[in-house]
């Protein structure tokens, strides 16, 4: 659900039930774009209440954009997290990354926008993804082998299992 921009909320979350239909009924998890308000996180409040409603919907938050509050309810519903290049140099992301566990943390990058430190204001391009693991690995004082070991293992787990 995208409330950056002007639209129509109620037509977002009449699709997103939809979507979320179909997701369960063919066994696939959901890539979930949310993008609040400015400075706010009432995307994210409307996605977690319609989540709530369906415990079995398995998904991915793509280009986390949240607060540590909201990625404790993510995580509560089973959900794992994807953070892509703003976490390279917006440290509030840091205290999100120290509280999941690395078994629930995706990394990506959103080519070609939001490219991470030291790209920034560049196109970004997939590669690019290695500031974003090497982020992760520093953020949680883990080797960094060992985070990309584990980030390929969550993306298998996630995503090839069905």
């Amino acid at each position: 659900m995208d409330y950056f921009h002007p639209g129509d909320k109620e037509k977002q979350k009449e699709i997103f039930l939809k979507q979320i239909q179909l997701a369960n009924e063919v066994k696939k998890p959901l890539m979930i774009h949310c993008r609040p308000s400015k400075r706010t996180v009432d995307a994210y409040r409307d996605l977690i209440s319609i989540l709530k409603d369906y415990p079995s919907t398995k998904a991915n938050m793509h280009f986390f954009g949240g607060n540590l509050e909201i990625a404790k309810e993510l995580l509560e519903l089973g959900f794992t997290i994807s953070f892509a290049g703003p976490i390279t140099f917006v440290p509030d992301y840091d205290k999100v990354i120290e509280y999941l566990p690395l078994d629930m943390i995706l990394s990506e990058t959103d080519a070609p926008f939001a490219a991470p430190a030291p790209f920034r204001g560049r196109t970004c391009y997939p590669y690019y993804v290695s500031e974003v693991v090497k982020k992760i690995a520093e953020v949680k004082k883990i080797d960094l082998e060992e985070v990309k070991k584990q980030l390929v293992a969550n993306v298998r787990r996630v995503f090839m299992k069905f």
